[in-house]
């Protein structure tokens, strides 16, 4: 049986205020979510996780295909590309340092079928943050270094 309303008491009942407070939870993880996508650091760790997939999937193409792979940073281009995929563009702004082998020529890092690479190292830096990626020569490992 419903209580009886008493004149000027007024109210809001508990699932109304759930059903409030998720929506303004949602509402907030959309706004944190976007903000932080458009954040100039949230660039270079986008950048860096990007180059660790090109890199890893070169390894893997290597391997499988019984052909070394080879990764190549243009810098004219500003792009890290690998023959018949998708480059990665490095927008201005960001600087980019690509340290690798003699024997793989400027700018390229190149993996070898038996599971071996040339190695190297690249580097994104902007907006206060540093990301680093290394590749090891013997044994191909792959590994993002975050500013600590």
């Amino acid at each position: 049986m419903p209580r009886p309303r008493i004149p000027g008491q007024a109210g809001f009942s508990l699932l109304e205020l759930l059903v409030a407070l998720t929506i303004l939870a949602l509402a907030m993880t959309v706004v944190s979510i976007s903000a932080s996508r458009r954040s100039p650091s949230f660039e270079i760790q986008r950048l860096s996780g990007e180059a660790v997939s090109l890199l890893r999937e070169a390894r893997l193409a290597a391997q499988s295909s019984g052909r070394a792979v080879r990764i190549v940073f243009d810098a004219d281009a500003r792009q890290l590309k690998r023959a018949g995929t998708e480059p990665i563009t490095i927008p201005e702004g960001v600087n980019v340092d690509l340290v690798s082998s003699a024997s793989a020529g400027p700018s390229a890092i190149i993996f070898f079928p038996d599971g071996s690479s040339s190695g190297g190292e690249f580097t994104l830096e902007g907006a206060g943050r540093r990301e680093r990626v290394t590749v090891d020569w013997l044994t191909s490992r792959i590994e993002r270094q975050e500013p600590r």
